[in-house]
């Protein structure tokens, strides 16, 4: 063996001595770096609803169920019965991994407008060096078909590792605060956890999303049973190593304008 080759395998055997986590499967990654979210005080009251199991909702809509599905039971989170879905890619030296959370209804954001069944609503984070240092960096927030990206420092952490995600109270959009006026424009779900401070430690429930072999309505294309949506498996955004850093105006209007609070603007996530 060369110099080069010597220096090489030092190199390596000292990054797993300093690293004890050098060896982790993307699994335990997965769980590590996990989101923790937030909701507003009043979710879970009336129509407002918490992330629902998605296989439960599939298998309903399979059987001829087409009800209204609103999950109000604050205990499945506490509990950890209901799942956050993931997949993650290496993308050069880093790993990017998507967490999904599914809800079975939105309720109108004002008087009459914004009600929907069946919604997504994602988030992905940037392991830096993933295999020899790992550290948690740029997090992407997804909301309302945008998106924006926030670096270290200008985000909130739990424990260090879990980004923490404020969950709008009606359209279950992911901002990187708290606030909100109550109306429809892209910023304003209320998203106020007051002292209840109702959460989802994610990494509870973390079921992994796979395109073959997964569960199956993660191998089924047809939009119909998610009201016309694609499932997270089936959607453009699934090759993660080709996002930009945030999609909508960079301008502050009242529709989709992801760019205006992305610390990247839209260069490559």
């Amino acid at each position: 063996m060369g110099r080069v080759g010597v220096v090489q395998g030092l190199l390596v055997c000292l990054g797993a001595l300093l690293v004890p986590g050098l060896a982790k499967d993307f699994a335990q990654i997965a769980e590590d770096y996990a989101p923790l979210l937030r909701f507003d005080k009043k979710e879970g009251e009336g129509n407002l609803c918490f992330p629902h199991n998605a296989a439960d909702f599939y298998a309903q809509r399979m059987a001829g169920d087409w009800s209204r599905k609103c999950n109000t039971d604050y205990n499945s989170l506490a509990t950890g019965q209901i799942p956050t879905y993931w997949h993650a890619m290496t993308c050069g030296y880093h790993l990017h991994i998507a967490y999904w959370n599914f809800y079975g209804y939105n309720a109108d954001c004002d008087c009459c407008s914004g009600e929907r069944d069946a919604w997504w609503e994602y988030m992905v984070v940037k392991i830096r060096d993933w295999d020899l240092y790992p550290r948690l960096h740029e997090v992407m927030f997804g909301q309302k078909k945008g998106w924006y990206t926030r670096i270290p420092g200008h985000y909130q952490t739990f424990g260090g590792t879990h980004p923490v995600a404020f969950v709008g109270k009606t359209n279950h959009g992911y901002y990187h605060n708290d606030g909100g006026s109550g109306t429809c424009c892209y910023y304003e779900d209320y998203r106020n956890p007051g002292g209840v401070d109702k959460r989802l430690q994610t990494w509870k429930n973390l079921v992994e999303l796979k395109r073959e072999g997964g569960d199956p309505w993660m191998t089924d294309s047809n939009p119909n049973p998610w009201n016309g949506q694609m499932p997270p498996t089936f959607r453009d955004n699934w090759n993660l190593c080709n996002l930009p850093g945030c999609a909508g105006s960079s301008l502050l209007v009242c529709g989709k304008s992801g760019c205006h609070k992305s610390d990247i603007g839209d260069d490559p996530f």
